[in-house]
């Protein structure tokens, strides 16, 4: 394997001389040295040689080849001199960690000799780094290392830290990512209890609690799911309503926030059949697809969530609006980068044009639950 490793270094530094030489960016950007990056990130795991020559050798590599492939290194310039970056950039990895790659950061801890994080806000930074590491690349062990740095880092803040809240709320937040990766029904209640220390945590006004709001609702609306306690559902609907009245009108989760709601509400009057939370939750899954951008990654799913609640009440009321509404927001649902929700998009979209054809006649054909996941 030493062997392997060996070979796979050399050929992955000649291709890093080749574009600085020549500008080939084949060489950095094929498929090719993709694998051969990924290979050895995989043969060279940090938990069991961190502190290494080798994984040093390993990690500078990595970190040069991706400064090539962002255009920070550029042909005809001269490989930096990676020790003395390290101490250059070590001022800045202790003020503020969440502004370097991951790879990077490692590279200057390992380089530098840096002792370890201490600081609350020091902890915090490169739990940042690491939670964005992590969704990034979909990768749960980076997730759940961060989520421990958050916690350590509310652990060393004192009670009335200005940040503390906001430690506990990216915990909860990481909690709520590896749900979405894992399907671990235990990460609900870890999101809860973590959600429940940050809301706690933050004074009774202010802007800070509209994402500590947000994040318990999203946990409390997922227990429900799993337990059905009526109770946590009204809860989280409440939370989530107060999240977004405390969210400003240009902010860029705003949208995210109303689709939350809207969910919520929606999920709501699937329990209880109460039609003024379906009015309300079309109202609010409405608020969130306008306020999204037409290219914007989420708006197909937010208009297929929106589209499918129209259905629903076009079952109850036979209202030819909802219906239209329903097959034009579907036919923008089916444009998805998510394969299963394309599908459950089209054949909604099918079943709301055949009703369309026929009306008057009876409708009702397609039932179901629209789920994103």
């Amino acid at each position: 394997m030493a062997a392997q490793r060996d070979v796979a270094k050399r050929e992955l530094r000649n291709r890093i001389d080749r574009y600085m030489a020549g500008g080939k960016a084949e060489a950095v950007f094929d498929p090719e040295a993709n694998a051969l990056a990924d290979w050895l990130a995989a043969q060279t795991p940090a938990g069991s040689a961190a502190g290494s020559a080798e994984f040093v050798d390993v990690v500078q590599l990595l970190g040069l080849i991706h400064l090539c492939r962002n255009g920070i290194l550029r042909p005809g310039t001269e490989l930096p001199v990676l020790p003395e970056t390290a101490r250059l950039l070590a001022p800045v990895h202790r003020s503020a960690p969440q502004t370097l790659p991951i790879a990077l950061l490692l590279t200057v801890e390992l380089i530098a000799e840096l002792p370890p994080y201490r600081k609350p806000e020091q902890l915090a930074g490169k739990a940042l780094n690491l939670m964005n590491h992590g969704i990034a690349e979909n990768d749960v062990p980076s997730v759940a290392g961060a989520i421990n740095l958050f916690m350590d880092a509310a652990a060393a803040a004192s009670s009335d830290h200005p940040d503390r809240a906001s430690m506990l709320t990216n915990a909860c937040s990481g909690w709520l990512t590896v749900c979405v990766m894992t399907g671990d029904p235990s990460a609900v209640d870890h999101a809860v209890r973590t959600g429940e220390e940050s809301f706690a945590a933050l004074p009774p006004q202010g802007a800070h609690r509209a994402e500590s709001a947000n994040n318990l609702g999203i946990a409390l609306r997922l227990r429900f799911d799993r337990d059905g306690d009526a109770t946590d559902l009204d809860r989280a609907i409440e939370l989530l309503g107060e999240g977004i009245a405390y969210t400003p009108l240009d902010h860029v989760d705003l949208a995210v926030r109303q689709n939350n709601l809207g969910i919520a509400l929606g999920t709501r009057f699937n329990h209880s059949g109460r039609r003024q939370d379906l009015d309300v939750a079309i109202a609010a899954l409405r608020q969130a697809g306008e306020a999204l951008g037409p290219h914007r990654r989420e708006r197909p799913g937010f208009l297929g969530d929106l589209a499918y609640f129209h259905w629903v009440r076009f079952q109850q009321t036979g209202d030819r609006a909802d219906l239209e509404a329903a097959a034009e927001f579907f036919e923008v649902a089916v444009t998805s980068h998510d394969e299963g929700l394309r599908q459950r998009a089209y054949a909604y979209l099918q079943a709301a044009r055949e009703e369309l054809a026929k009306l008057p006649q009876q409708h009702g054909r397609l039932k179901g639950v629209w789920k994103r996941r």
